[in-house]
């Protein structure tokens, strides 16, 4: 979990890093399987990354910010092949 410091828990912010990639990462993965085939992975991945780096910059609360994310590129990528 993390140090505990004068009764509060410290988490290493590269672990909560790496836990939002692998959120985004499958947040890109459900969203590859939902739009039209022949959509690049990483096309998606950059369109969930981009869209959570927005959401990110004025969000006060981070906890739902993968899945908007990937509702936000959804929407920037639909018809997208």
């Amino acid at each position: 979990m993390g140090d505990r410091l004068e009764g509060h828990v410290v988490r290493d912010p590269h672990d909560l890093h790496t836990r939002v990639e692998v959120q985004l990462d499958q947040a890109a993965e459900e969203l590859t399987r939902r739009l039209p085939r022949g959509t690049s992975y990483q096309v998606v991945r950059d369109a969930v990354t981009e869209s959570y780096r927005q959401l990110a910059a004025r969000a006060k609360v981070h906890g739902f910010l993968p899945i908007l994310a990937a509702k936000l590129a959804q929407r920037r990528l639909q018809g997208v092949r």
